[in-house]
C-alpha cells in the first residue's frame, strides 16, 4: 500500500489570454454593450430633442432642448410599426413582429399633454411638438376662435379654458383662417393635437401641413406619437452660425432651463363636470 499523497496542482489549468486580439475583442464587446444600452434607453425610456420652430410659443421656444419620456406611452403593439415600414430586412422584420406580440402597454396620451410626434404627411420635418386636445371617440368643435369638446357619451359641447395660450393667440384658434364653425369627430386610436401658437402652427386643423395632399387627415394616429415632454434644459447660446460657419454666441441663456418645472401638461376641470347621457 502506497503512502503517497495526491498530486497537488498549484498552477491553473487555463490562463486568460492576454494577446492583442483578446484586448480588441473585449473592447468591441464593451462597445456593443454600451451601444445596446444606449439604444434601449433612447428607444424605450427617454429621447433628447431640440425644438426647431415657434409652433409651441410661449410654452416652449425655438432652439430649446427637451427630454421626452417615451416609456410612459410605450405600447409594443404599435411601437415597432415604423421600423417595419422602413426596414425591408426579413430577419429584422420577423424580430419586430415577435416583439409586437408582447403584451406591454404602459399608457396612452392624456388631454393637455405636450407630445413629440412623427407626422403622417410631412416627411420634410422628422418630428413635431404639439399639445393633445381631443381624445379618441370625442368630437371637437372650433367656432369663433374658440375650442369646444364633447366627450364620449356627453350631451353637450364644453368650451375649454386654455391659459397656456399667449394674449395674441387667445381666441385665435381658426380653421382655414375662418371663424365659421367646424366640427371634427375623432376616430378610435386617434387624437386631435394643436400647437400653442395657434397663429403659426401646422397641426390637426390643417392635417399637419395641407389637407389637399393624398392620404392627409386631421387626426393623429396613436402609433405616430413618440412620447411626452418631461423636462426642459433651455438653450445656452455658445455658438451661432453665420454664413454657414459657427462663431461664438452671446454666452447667455436665450431660453432658461426649467427642469422639473417644465409645463408638460394642462388640466381642464370644466370637462370633468360635463353632463353625460
Amino acid at each position: 500500500m502506497s503512502n503517497s499523497t495526491p498530486e497537488q496542482y498549484t498552477n491553473p489549468e487555463v490562463h486568460e489570454a492576454t494577446s492583442t486580439l483578446m484586448t480588441v475583442i473585449k473592447f468591441l464587446r464593451d462597445i456593443v454593450v454600451i451601444f445596446l444600452i444606449a439604444f434601449a434607453i433612447r428607444s424605450f425610456l427617454v429621447t433628447p430633442f431640440q425644438i426647431q420652430g415657434v409652433s409651441m410659443d410661449d410654452s416652449f421656444s425655438d432652439r430649446e432642448y427637451i427630454l421626452v419620456n417615451t416609456f410612459g406611452y410605450l405600447n409594443f403593439d404599435t411601437h415597432f410599426n415604423e421600423f417595419l415600414y422602413s426596414n425591408p430586412d426579413p430577419v429584422s422584420g420577423t424580430i419586430a413582429q415577435l416583439l409586437k406580440k408582447i403584451p406591454i402597454h404602459v399608457g396612452d396620451p392624456k388631454r393637455g399633454d405636450v407630445i413629440v410626434l412623427k407626422p403622417h404627411i410631412d416627411k420634410s420635418r422628422e418630428y413635431y411638438i404639439k399639445r393633445v386636445i381631443g381624445l379618441p371617440g370625442e368630437t371637437v368643435r372650433i367656432f369663433d376662435g374658440k375650442v369646444f369638446i364633447k366627450k364620449v357619451d356627453a350631451e353637450d359641447f364644453v368650451e375649454i379654458n386654455e391659459p397656456y395660450l399667449s394674449l395674441v393667440n387667445s381666441g385665435q384658434t381658426l380653421v382655414n383662417d375662418q371663424r365659421t364653425e367646424k366640427i371634427f369627430e375623432i376616430p378610435e386610436n386617434s387624437y386631435w393635437a394643436m400647437g400653442d401658437n395657434r397663429l403659426n402652427s401646422s397641426d390637426s386643423r390643417n392635417c399637419f401641413k395641407n389637407c389637399n395632399l393624398p392620404n392627409s387627415t386631421h387626426f393623429l394616429a396613436r402609433e405616430d406619437i413618440l412620447g411626452k415632454v418631461a423636462m426642459s434644459f433651455g438653450y445656452f447660446n455658445i455658438f451661432d452660425k453665420k454664413e454657414g460657419f459657427p462663431h461664438f454666441g452671446s454666452f447667455k441663456w436665450e431660453v432658461k432651463p426649467r427642469f422639473f418645472d417644465t409645463p408638460s401638461t394642462a388640466q381642464y376641470p370644466e370637462l370633468d363636470s360635463a353632463t353625460h347621457d
